[in-house]
């Protein structure tokens, strides 16, 4: 007979193997829906620090550090889902679902982030923040790039949609 303990312990392990598999494999959003929930995620922060700009801008920078990895995934698992689908016609119908499930919470957010934006600039110590971490940035985009190339934090989720168009 086994001892109470090794039951615990198997019975522990059967339990937090099915919670795994299902906050994992089986219950995961496809990545452009991960994605657009980031975008919400960062519109939330903006409009949520209207009132509190600097913040806000610590809190954004934040989030960036954490999850910009999970960002780049996200979008690169997108790309792949779309890229593996054979079907011409099932591959761009599929293109259009990621388009529209990006573009939906850019597009939710203009006026939230536009309020946050003039909020930064009407604030000198977020405004620093901003242009010190936007001059950093684009350093490291043209240093990597070699390009001038050039991120505009106040109108980001409209570059961001003009770039997913």
């Amino acid at each position: 007979m086994k001892s109470k303990k090794t039951v615990w312990v198997v019975g522990a392990l059967i339990a937090g193997g099915a919670v795994m598999a299902m906050r994992g494999c089986l219950s995961k959003a496809p990545p452009d829906a991960r994605l657009a929930d980031r975008f919400t995620d960062l519109c939330d922060i903006a409009r949520d620090n209207v009132k509190t700009p600097e913040k806000g801008v610590r809190a954004l920078g934040k989030y960036m550090v954490k999850h910009t990895d999970d960002l780049f995934s996200e979008w690169g698992a997108t790309l792949i889902e779309i890229e593996k689908i054979k079907d011409d016609d099932k591959h761009d119908d599929r293109a259009r679902v990621a388009r529209d499930r990006l573009r939906q919470p850019l597009r939710a957010c203009e006026d939230d982030w536009m309020r946050f934006a003039e909020a930064v600039e009407d604030n000198p110590e977020a405004s620093e923040l901003v242009s010190n971490a936007a001059e950093r940035l684009n350093r490291t985009f043209e240093i990597i790039l070699s390009s001038s190339a050039h991120l505009d934090w106040k109108h980001l989720p409209l570059q961001l949609e003009q770039t997913i168009k």
